[in-house]
């Protein structure tokens, strides 16, 4: 690996835990999109590469890759794919037609159809103007990879002041970028902390993505099952919960991976204070609740583990990916622009952006 400074322009490529570097995400290489495959890991560093929008489309459908913000970098590199380097007089639908596959991957989140129209306004500007579309494309998808990091490591600094050395905190699923630019900012500051990390059925991010990343950022991890972490809290382990969200409304909603809202539940009981993640700040168009469309995905997968069924024939299985919590069980939103309490989140829009030309 070559030591240049990653995407943040702070820490170098080699100090970075896997899932953060350029090559953990999603890169452009010549003529394709190369995803790392985070199916096989931690045992198995893999690489997909992707040639045409359905494969990166099949590759964020399959959970190759993950992550609300991760994706769309993958999507917007995936719709210079489907992009000309050249002016056509039917590029708009090209470009449409790409845009609606590739948004249809994820409908909960909206990190990646921000992505998606920026990168089809850059395609269809450039045409316009008589320049190369397709490399406007993967401009702004550069330009949106490195914005995030940014972003990411501007809340993550928000986020440590929150943490004390020696905390043990609780954590679901993978949250990405800006959960572990916290933990190296935890230990740039002289931090140690111990994370327990959930399984989180039925993909297992936290035992393969998470737990690995926190062990690389110089931390503690623990794996528990994704019914613990109420008892841990009731047991006084957990000093906070932290998770990051796909979508924070209005009115301090907050929609994240399903399970999220009964860890919060239980961390209100137990006084454990629950601090969400969010790095770009609520979704101006999402006044509360009624504006989150829940996915749910392949109910086969709850009733198989690697490829061994589980359960018995006859039975059916329900695998809503996402769930929602009301802003009175988090403590705080913790974003680029600074940590805001739920009912305040409106005032991000006021606070000056720590990334001017954030894409997503």
């Amino acid at each position: 690996m070559i030591d240049r400074l990653g995407l943040d322009g702070e820490y170098r490529e080699a100090e970075l835990p896997l899932l953060i570097r350029r090559a953990g995400m999603a890169e452009w290489t010549g003529d394709r999109v190369r995803i790392l495959d985070r199916k096989h890991l931690p045992h198995d560093e893999r690489y997909l590469d992707c040639l045409t929008v359905e494969d990166v489309a099949r590759a964020i459908e399959t959970m190759t890759i993950q992550g609300a913000f991760t994706l769309s970098i993958a999507a917007g590199y995936g719709l210079a794919l489907a992009t000309p380097d050249r002016p056509l007089a039917n590029l708009d639908e090209q470009v449409d037609l790409a845009a609606q596959r590739l948004g249809r991957t994820r409908p909960t989140g909206l990190a990646l159809k921000r992505m998606l129209a920026a990168a089809s306004a850059a395609a269809k500007d450039a045409a316009r103007a008589g320049s190369n579309p397709r490399q406007a494309v993967i401009d702004i998808a550069d330009r949106a990879a490195a914005a995030l990091a940014r972003q990411a490591l501007a809340t993550a600094r928000h986020a440590n002041s929150l943490l004390r050395n020696g905390d043990e905190i609780l954590t679901h699923c993978f949250a990405d970028r800006s959960f572990v630019y916290t933990l190296l900012e935890a230990r740039r500051t002289g931090k140690q902390l111990h994370v327990f990390c959930s399984e989180t059925r039925p993909y297992l991010q936290g035992a393969r993505l998470t737990a690995p990343s926190v062990l690389q950022a110089g931390h503690r991890a623990t794996v528990i099952s994704d019914g613990m972490g109420g008892f841990l809290m009731q047991q006084g382990r957990v000093a906070a919960f932290l998770t990051a969200a796909d979508r924070v409304c209005l009115d301090g909603t907050i929609c994240n991976k399903v399970g999220t809202y009964q860890y919060a539940v239980s961390a209100r009981t137990n006084n454990t204070p629950y601090y969400v993640l969010r790095q770009s700040g609520p979704d101006p168009e999402s006044h509360d609740a009624k504006d989150i469309h829940i996915e749910y995905r392949d109910e086969e997968s709850m009733l198989s583990y690697n490829g061994t069924r589980t359960a018995p024939e006859g039975v059916r299985g329900l695998y809503p990916a996402f769930d929602i919590t009301a802003g009175e069980f988090v403590r705080s939103i913790v974003t680029d622009r600074g940590v805001f309490a739920p009912g305040n989140i409106r005032d991000y829009f006021a606070a000056p952006p720590s990334v001017p030309d954030a894409v997503v």
